[in-house]
């Protein structure tokens, strides 16, 4: 009667330890995922608006590329990946499928650039506060980074296009 329990157990752990062995490997990895995110802050709503950017720099330091696929921000109910263009002389907004990151590059999701676009906030974003952003790879890896609230006077004086001080005729 033991020996058939102690088969069972045998048989269950050669089947499983391979994917306890994955799984171990696969926390490890995404300690060391090659990628990190840095400057990440999110825009309060304006009153009555829509919709809101976010923005941060995401590097890859690994030796392949990686395909972010989507993203998504806690308290918030939709997010879109878009991208500035000029086309005929004028600059739009359009949404994107996927950003390419190159092996030992980086992209800066800032304004005129990639970007996120946030729509539907479950709640009311507060400056200073700490939101969860989550991103999403083809290959199946995600990133998980803190995301700041920042109001948009905060973001002028950030870029260093503060014009409070200036007086216009």
């Amino acid at each position: 009667m033991f020996s058939k329990y102690l088969g069972i157990f045998v048989v269950t752990t050669l089947i499983l330890f391979p994917s306890f062995v994955f799984s171990e490997h696969a926390q490890v990895q995404n300690k060391q995922l090659s990628l990190d995110v840095s400057n990440a802050n999110i825009r309060q709503f304006l009153p009555a608006a829509k919709s809101t950017a976010a923005y941060f720099f995401l590097a890859n330091h690994s030796n392949s590329e990686r395909v972010l696929k989507s993203a998504s921000i806690s308290k918030i109910g939709r997010v879109e990946m878009h991208e500035h263009v000029h086309h005929n002389g004028m600059m739009r907004m359009q949404q994107v499928s996927e950003v390419i990151i190159s092996a030992h590059d980086n992209v800066a999701f800032k304004p005129g650039g990639y970007h996120l676009m946030a729509f539907e906030p479950t709640q009311v974003l507060k400056k200073g506060e700490q939101l969860t952003l989550t991103l999403y790879f083809a290959n199946g890896e995600q990133l998980q980074s803190p995301i700041k609230v920042i109001s948009l006077q905060d973001e002028i004086k950030q870029n260093g296009h503060d014009h409070s001080q200036h007086n216009h005729h």
